[in-house]
C-alpha cells in the first residue's frame, strides 16, 4: 500500500475549500505544517456523511494511506468516527482535526484520547481557527488567503472576529459565496481541487481565470452563474413551501419531501426562516430514503432542539451550528411522533431560555 505523506479532507463549502487552500500553501509552498519540508498534499472534498466512504475508497480501491491526515470543517458524525477508525487502524495516520461545529467541540476529549488526534476547535469558522493557529506559529498567509478567510468569517456571521477596522471588499464576499454555492451544486471534485489550488496561489488574482483542464471555461464566471440561478430557484421554492408551514409549539414545520431533492437544503431552510421570521423545522428525504430534518432559528435554539430530539431517541446522527441544526432521523420515527417531539422540544427550549434570562 502506497503511504503518502499528507492527506487533506475538507468540506465542500467556502470554509472547507479555503481551509484546504491554507494547508496547501503552508505545507507545499512553505513546508511548515503539518510537517517540516515542502510536500504536496493529496486533497479531497467530503461531507459529514460521506467522509467514511471517501476514506474507505482511497484505502481499499486506490490502495492509499497517509502518514498525516488533516480533516477540516467537517462536523463530527458517525461517518467521521468510521473514517478516523479506518485511517488509524489501516494507516496508523497522525490525525489533525480543525473544526467549529458543536458536535466536534462536544467530542473533542474523546477524539483526542481515542485517536491521539491533534484537535483545534472553537466557535469561529474553521478557516479563522486555522489562521489564528498558524499566526501563533509565526506563519503568515498570503493577501489572497487572508481576504478569503475574512470573507468566510462574514458568510459565517463572524465578521468581528477577524476584520478589525479594515473594510472587507463586498466583491470578495460575493465571490466566496458563489464558490460555496457552486461547489455544493456541482459536487465536482475536479472543480473543488481547482478552487483550492487557485486560492492557495500566492500570485495576485486580478484578472486571473480558473480553467478546468483544457476546457476554455472560466470557473469563477461559471460559479457566479450557478450561484445566481440557484438563489433564484431557492427563493421561489421557499415562497411555495412557506405557505405550507404549520405551527408546532414555538416552531413552524415544513414537509419538503417530494418537493425538493436537490442540493442546498440548508440554504432552502434558511430562506424559509427569513420569510416566516420564526424558527422552522424542514423535513427532506434523500435518494436513499433517509430523512433529514433541518432546523433554522436564532439564539442558538436550533441545535438545542436537535439535542432534545436526540435525547428522545429520534435521531441517528446530528450536526450543524447553534442556529442551524441538522439531524438524520431514525427509520422508525413516524411523522406523528416527530410532530409531537417538535412541540415538546420547542416548549422545553423556550422555557429553559426564559429561566436563564431570570
Amino acid at each position: 500500500m502506497e503511504k503518502k505523506k499528507i492527506g487533506v479532507i475538507a468540506d465542500w463549502d467556502a470554509d472547507g475549500v479555503v481551509s484546504a487552500a491554507i494547508i496547501i500553501y503552508v505545507q507545499e509552498k512553505l513546508g511548515k505544517f503539518p510537517i517540516r519540508g515542502k510536500v504536496k498534499p493529496e486533497i479531497h472534498p467530503a461531507g459529514p456523511r460521506s467522509i467514511s466512504e471517501v476514506v474507505n475508497s482511497l484505502i481499499k480501491e486506490e490502495n492509499t494511506c497517509w502518514e498525516n491526515l488533516v480533516i477540516l470543517d467537517i462536523p463530527y458524525t458517525n461517518s467521521v468516527e468510521e473514517a478516523l477508525k479506518e485511517a488509524k487502524e489501516k494507516c496508523n495516520s497522525k490525525i489533525y482535526y480543525f473544526d467549529h461545529h458543536e458536535s466536534t467541540i462536544d467530542n473533542m476529549a474523546q477524539l483526542e484520547e481515542k485517536y491521539n488526534a491533534f484537535i483545534v476547535v472553537g466557535k469561529s469558522p474553521t478557516a479563522v481557527l486555522l489562521q489564528r493557529f498558524l499566526d501563533g506559529m509565526g506563519i503568515r498567509l498570503t493577501p489572497r488567503l487572508y481576504e478569503f478567510v475574512r470573507a468566510v468569517a462574514v458568510l459565517e456571521g463572524s465578521k468581528r472576529m477577524v476584520s478589525g477596522d479594515e473594510e472587507i471588499p463586498q466583491g470578495i464576499v460575493d465571490l466566496a459565496a458563489s464558490i460555496s454555492k457552486s461547489l455544493n451544486q456541482m459536487r465536482s471534485k475536479n472543480a473543488w481541487i481547482k478552487y483550492a489550488r487557485w486560492l492557495s496561489n500566492p500570485i495576485p488574482f486580478e484578472g486571473e481565470l480558473i480553467r478546468i483542464g483544457s476546457e476554455k471555461e472560466d470557473l469563477l464566471k461559471k460559479g457566479m452563474e450557478i450561484s445566481k440561478l440557484n438563489d433564484e430557484e431557492i427563493r421561489s421554492m421557499a415562497m411555495d413551501l412557506a405557505l405550507s408551514a404549520r405551527n408546532l409549539g414555538y416552531i413552524k414545520f415544513v414537509d419538503a419531501r417530494g418537493k425538493w431533492d436537490k442540493r442546498g437544503s440548508s440554504a432552502l431552510a434558511s430562506a424559509i426562516y427569513r420569510i416566516l421570521g420564526k424558527p422552522v423545522a424542514v423535513l427532506f428525504e434523500k435518494d436513499d430514503g433517509s430523512r433529514i430534518l433541518i432546523i433554522r432559528s436564532s439564539r442558538g435554539n436550533a441545535l438545542k432542539i436537535i439535542e432534545v430530539l436526540d435525547r428522545e431517541g429520534a435521531v441517528e446522527d446530528k450536526g450543524g451550528h447553534g442556529n442551524i441544526g441538522i439531524a438524520k432521523l431514525r427509520d422508525e420515527v413516524t411523522i406523528k411522533r416527530l410532530e409531537k417531539l417538535l412541540i415538546r422540544a420547542s416548549f422545553e427550549v423556550v422555557r429553559r431560555e426564559a429561566l436563564d434570562q431570570h
